[in-house]
C-alpha cells in the first residue's frame, strides 16, 4: 500500500474483528486485530493497543480460555492506564471480569464489572452500542452462580471501591 491511511484502515478492521466475534467467527475476528497489535506498540500507542487486547482478551474468553483471557486483558488494563482514559480503563476491566467468571471467580468478576461501570459514569462515557453485550452476557455466569442478592452486594462492594456505582447489568435476553 503505497498510499493510505493505516489508523483508518485498523479502525475499520478492529469494527470487522468485533462484527466477527459478535457471529462466532472467532478465528476471523481474532486474525484481523493481531496484525495491528505490534503496530501499535511500535508507535506507543496505548489507546490502540488497550483496545486490539480487550478484543483479543474477549476472543480467548468467548473459547474458553480463562488465563489467556486473564492475561490478554492484564495487558490491557495496564496499557489503558497508560492512556488516562477512564473508558479504555472500564473496557479492561469489563474483559477482566469475564475472565475471571470463565476461572469460577464470581465475586471478583461483579466487583470489576461495578467498578467499570462507576468509572462510566463517573465521566458521563456509557456503554457504546457494540461494547452493549459484553457486559451483560459477562454479568450473567455471576449472576447465576452467585444470585441476585450477593450479586448485589458484590455491586455495592466493587462501585464502593470505585466511589461511584454505575447500573447494573441487565439480564441478557434469550
Amino acid at each position: 500500500m503505497e498510499q493510505g491511511d493505516r489508523p483508518a484502515q485498523e479502525s475499520a478492521e478492529i469494527g470487522l474483528a468485533l462484527a466477527a466475534r459478535r457471529r462466532g467467527e472467532l478465528a476471523l475476528a481474532e486474525r484481523y486485530p493481531r496484525g495491528w497489535l505490534e503496530w501499535n506498540r511500535q508507535l506507543d500507542g496505548e489507546f490502540g493497543t488497550a483496545l486490539i487486547l480487550a478484543e483479543l482478551g474477549f476472543i480467548a474468553e468467548l473459547r474458553g480460555d480463562a488465563a489467556g483471557a486473564e492475561a490478554l486483558h492484564r495487558e490491557g488494563l495496564a496499557a489503558a492506564r497508560a492512556t488516562g482514559d477512564p473508558r479504555a480503563v472500564a473496557l479492561a476491566r469489563e474483559g477482566l471480569a469475564g475472565a475471571r467468571a470463565l476461572a469460577g471467580r464470581h465475586a471478583e468478576a461483579v466487583r470489576l464489572l461495578s467498578a467499570a461501570a462507576g468509572a462510566r459514569a463517573a465521566v458521563g462515557a456509557v456503554l457504546p452500542p457494540a461494547e452493549r453485550e459484553d457486559v451483560p452476557r459477562v454479568a450473567a455466569a455471576p449472576r447465576r452462580a452467585l444470585g441476585d442478592e450477593e450479586f448485589a452486594e458484590q455491586w455495592e462492594r466493587g462501585g464502593a471501591a470505585e466511589g461511584a456505582v454505575g447500573t447494573v447489568p441487565a439480564r441478557p435476553r434469550g
